[in-house]
């Protein structure tokens, strides 16, 4: 029945859904890559046909960062395998051809409509399917169950909003739930919560936090001292890192910035947006504060003598952090869950938030009880933060120590979620 109903509402609402989907092709581009594959023409390299596949599906950036360890495992164990990895996005998709060294093939997630899912199906014929992170896509679970293919949860949790959203349709997530073999969760409490809307608790375990493996190992004193001459960043000056920032949040950021560096005068700030193209908006801010702006993708703009870098370049910004005495991880002083912290921790650099961090509660709760996480909630606590933190050299030898630990701590999670997921291979060779 719930099949029927969900896909009863997706033909009464084809019409906006025909709409969506051209305007995506041919107003804003973001499908104009990947259109073909949501569609089901799922486009493949030659691959083994005698071997088994396991396709896994990586939504974007911080779920392909989480999917390259696990890949790796993968090819270990079980190698023999084929492994084709998926994603929504097209900076998921580049992100994935740059990490996922192990994949065999790449390629965009259909769009969970029936005739799109049954196609991509047939055409990728896998031997198992995963996704990163608890996306449920419910014709793809129902269609994967129909043709006895196992299919997982990995790195999976579960927010705050998706408890919301699960209230209003404990029917979809009840249905969906009971066509997945295996969740595997990052925490306890993601497990609890799995269970609550409807996970057979027999399906369920806690194989950790993935980006924990992949998250780089501190930089050398030399490769810092390089980065930062890249930079050409003055050698005594602080430097703080605001990464993965998103509209809304720049303003603030420069704001406490700004405070700061009435501090310490020899501050700098470098800022790395989650969108790329919103460089020269952030410049227009930082300009109106009085601040001098350059971009890393244009060296002639960085001299040595501007107040704020936009790292404007794709996948820097994990080395990025080893320079920082501090750094700021957004998407949390707005509504959109905070993103991974975790590669700042890494580096061992005291790591500041805002209050929307529930896609990273786990870790973020870790971090705090740990000493290297801290919370803020708008410009001016963003500084008073800042301002203690960079003052006290003391304190921040002591947080780079606990960061250590706190990585230590979360490590092997890929190699359990492979090991999960070889032995769903297994069942299907038996």
């Amino acid at each position: 029945m719930a099949f029927l109903i969900y896909n009863l509402i997706i033909l009464f609402l084809s019409p906006a859904i025909v709409i969506f989907i051209l305007w995506r092709i041919l107003v804003t581009k973001k499908s104009a890559y990947s259109w073909r594959d949501q569609l089901g023409f799922v486009r493949l390299p030659d691959l083994p046909s005698d071997k088994p596949r396991i396709w896994i599906h990586a939504v974007s950036v911080g779920e392909s960062v989480a999917g390259a360890g696990v890949v790796a495992q993968l090819k270990r164990i079980v190698s023999e395998a084929v492994v084709i990895v998926s994603t929504t996005t097209h900076t998921g998709q580049e992100m994935a051809r740059k990490c996922i060294a192990g994949a065999d093939a790449f390629f965009y997630y259909p769009f969970d409509l029936l005739p799109s899912v049954e196609l991509a199906v047939s055409r990728t014929r896998p031997s198992v399917f995963a996704s990163i992170d608890t996306e449920i896509w419910p014709n793809l679970r129902h269609v994967l169950r129909r043709r006895g293919i196992p299919n997982a949860v990995i790195n999976g949790t579960v927010s705050d909003k998706t408890m919301r959203g699960a209230r209003l349709l404990p029917w979809l997530y009840r249905w969906t739930f009971s066509n997945i073999d295996l969740f595997c969760m990052q925490s306890a409490e993601d497990a609890e919560r799995i269970i609550a809307l409807g996970a057979d608790p027999s399906r369920v375990r806690v194989t950790g936090n993935c980006k924990a493996d992949e998250a780089e190992g501190p930089l050398s004193d030399e490769d810092r001292s390089k980065l930062r001459e890249s930079l050409k960043l003055p050698a005594d000056a602080r430097v703080v890192v605001a990464g993965s920032t998103n509209p809304g949040e720049d303003q603030p950021v420069l704001e406490a910035f700004a405070a700061a560096r009435r501090v310490y005068p020899d501050l700098r700030l470098i800022v790395a947006p989650r969108q790329i193209e919103r460089k020269r908006e952030i410049r227009e801010l930082a300009l109106g504060l009085g601040l001098s702006c350059g971009f890393r993708s244009q060296p002639e703009t960085v001299t040595g003598n501007e107040d704020v870098i936009v790292l404007d370049t794709f996948g820097e910004l994990s080395r990025v952090y080893a320079i920082a005495d501090a750094a700021f991880v957004g998407g949390s002083l707005i509504r959109k869950g905070g993103h991974s912290i975790l590669q700042p921790i890494s580096q061992g650099k005291p790591v500041l938030f805002g209050p929307h961090t529930f896609k990273q509660r786990d870790i973020v709760n870790q971090a705090k009880r740990a000493g290297v996480g801290f919370e803020v909630s708008d410009a001016q606590s963003l500084a008073g933060e800042l301002v203690r933190l960079l003052g006290d050299r003391q304190l921040l030898d002591g947080i780079g120590r606990r960061c250590a630990e706190l990585i230590a701590a979360n490590a092997g999670a890929s190699i359990r979620t492979a090991e999960a997921l070889a032995d769903l291979l297994r069942r299907t060779q038996h």
